[in-house]
């Protein structure tokens, strides 16, 4: 029986979908110091009432649970937020002159000298109407007072002269591990464009924000997460100054959602031992900051094309992509992770890549047996799941976390990239749930999109990218399977499936309100589909203003 203790929050009048183990439905809900005292019908939920309780009357509306987004780079895009904008799903950019006329804009307000940023779309270059990116002569035309460079997703950067030779980038530049100075090959002086690890030759001089200065542009992106439902978000950090921002705003009761922090030990501004040598596992920190993991990336960006592949690209037969970490230094840092404790997540996207972190998780599993790990590989199960790499996954306790955000956005990119033979049974979230896998998503925003798991889920459930092209039409999977997989499944990733997940008494009451209903509305069109309410913790954390009469 529910407590007689008056509710702090109580939603009336709906359909709220608790997602429990028997799919539930209810009426009404209540909470309480942002816990679930209550679910059931109206009569019975109301009598948790006081004069100072909130109560929502949703109308008919659905109420689910919180969404969670298992993969972004929130603190890392953030500190990109005064860059000029060419991202072309965002912005009425068709070609290379509309970037460059953007970019030469920006310059004419800035005093000479100072870095000009661009930021546009992964594989924009498919999208213009040249059908390629800037180049660095061109910046040098447009941009001839400024450094300046434009990123085209994680994994491209063309930079142009002032902004080489600011940095220090010639000619004898040798290539990073892991990172390519793409050089002119009659002249050999470099051409501007910095692929992975190259890019920080030049973006290093150009970031790195106060923690306070940062912490405003992380709460202006999570205030965005909120508006689509996102309650909790597993952020890949990379610098001391994010992790001290999101201290900052947990410390002043600022930090809107849960956030779990996965540390990238490798390409970063840590040192690879660094939680090894301070002891720290998965789960340090509370229930709205915590320590979610530890991050490497095995090859380069299939957006940049550096993934690293067995077989060449079908539009770049002699591209084979990047390694970034071999195998050794692998080897090592996932024994020494695994063995303290640690949850490890680990990107691959081509099939070599894929392979390398299979072998490599199994090996720690081998020398040091470990149950509930729940290792990750980002970007698995996008394409080139055989069933051989699904069984030594399943059999080591591995979870994939694929990006239907890519099918979403990318679908016509990756079949012109891929060919059919690679991406025979791409996306393949039918099989993964019929082989027993938990399911869940990452977008990979917001640098590239906006952090968006309906939007994500839409394109799972229905195979379909944003354009209408199809995918996979047999990996579709159910609108509650896809749904699930941003919420109950989320949590399950965060081990946080005992608090939260589904709306139950005794779990967190974190809830998202939509204005229509998912169920009855196409999988396509969940990426338009408004939120009215988010709560986090028992408390509305956004609520959308009604629209305005013409």
């Amino acid at each position: 029986m529910p407590s007689l203790r008056p509710a702090d929050l109580i939603l009336l009048n709906g359909r709220i979908a608790t997602f429990d183990s028997a799919g539930s439905t209810a009426q009404a809900l209540a909470a309480r110091n942002g816990e679930i005292v209550a679910i059931g019908d109206n009569a019975s939920v109301k009598g948790l009432a006081a004069s100072d309780t909130e109560i929502i009357d949703l109308a008919g509306r659905i109420a689910m649970p919180g969404l969670v987004d298992c993969h972004v780079h929130l603190a890392s895009d953030a500190a990109a937020d005064q860059a000029v904008e060419v991202r072309d799903f965002y912005t009425d950019v068709h070609s290379v002159k509309d970037i460059l006329h953007r970019v030469r804009q920006a310059s004419l307000s800035t005093p000479p000298g100072e870095w000009i940023v661009g930021r546009g779309c992964p594989m924009q270059a498919y999208r213009l109407e040249e059908r390629r990116l800037p180049t660095k002569d061109e910046l040098d035309e447009y941009v001839p007072m400024h450094p300046a460079y434009v990123t085209f997703g994680a994994h491209v950067l063309i930079a142009n002269t002032l902004a080489l030779q600011d940095k220090g980038v010639t000619r004898d530049t040798p290539d990073p591990q892991g990172g390519t100075v793409v050089k002119d090959p009659q002249t050999g002086e470099p051409t501007g464009e910095l692929l992975e690890r190259a890019q920080f030759l030049v973006k290093s001089r150009a970031t790195g924000r106060d923690p306070e200065v940062l912490a405003e542009s992380i709460h202006i992106e999570l205030e965005k997460c909120l508006q689509r439902g996102i309650t909790g978000i597993h952020d890949i950090i990379v610098s001391r100054n994010e992790v001290l921002a999101y201290q900052t705003l947990r410390a002043q009761n600022r930090l809107p959602l849960r956030v779990d922090m996965i540390i990238r030990v490798i390409e970063s501004g840590f040192r690879r031992e660094s939680l090894a040598d301070l002891g720290i596992i998965s789960g340090f920190g509370d229930s709205m900051l915590k320590i979610g993991g530890i991050k490497m990336s095995i090859d380069g960006g299939f957006t940049g094309k550096n993934a690293a592949f067995t077989e060449k690209l079908e539009d770049e037969p002699c591209n084979r992509g990047l390694i970034r970490i071999n195998q050794d230094e692998l080897d090592e840092t996932v024994d020494m992770y695994h063995r303290q404790g640690m949850r490890i997540c680990v990107h691959a996207i081509g099939d070599v890549a894929l392979d390398m972190i299979l072998s490599s998780y199994a090996k720690a599993q081998a020398a040091f047996p470990r149950t509930g790990t729940r290792h990750r590989v980002e970007h698995m199960g996008n394409w080139m799941c055989t069933p051989e790499r699904l069984n030594l996954a399943k059999d080591n306790g591995i979870i994939p976390v694929p990006n239907p955000s890519f099918l979403h956005y990318l679908t016509d990119e990756i079949q012109t990239t891929l060919g059919q033979t690679r991406l025979e049974d791409a996306f393949p979230f039918r099989t993964l749930l019929d082989t027993g896998f938990p399911l869940a998503f990452g977008s990979d925003s917001p640098g590239y999109w906006a952090v968006d798991i309906l939007r994500d889920a839409g394109a799972a459930a229905s195979q379909t990218a944003y354009n209408g092209t199809p995918m996979t039409p047999a990996q579709r999977i159910s609108p509650t399977e896809a749904l699930r997989a941003g919420t109950t499944t989320a949590a399950y990733l965060g081990f946080a499936e005992n608090r939260l997940g589904t709306l139950e008494t005794g779990k967190l009451a974190d809830i998202a309100v939509l204005a229509e209903d998912p169920f009855t509305t196409p999988p396509t069109d969940w990426a338009k589909l408004p939120v009215d309410c988010t709560i986090v913790n028992g408390q509305v954390a956004y609520r959308r203003e009604p629209a305005r009469a013409a």
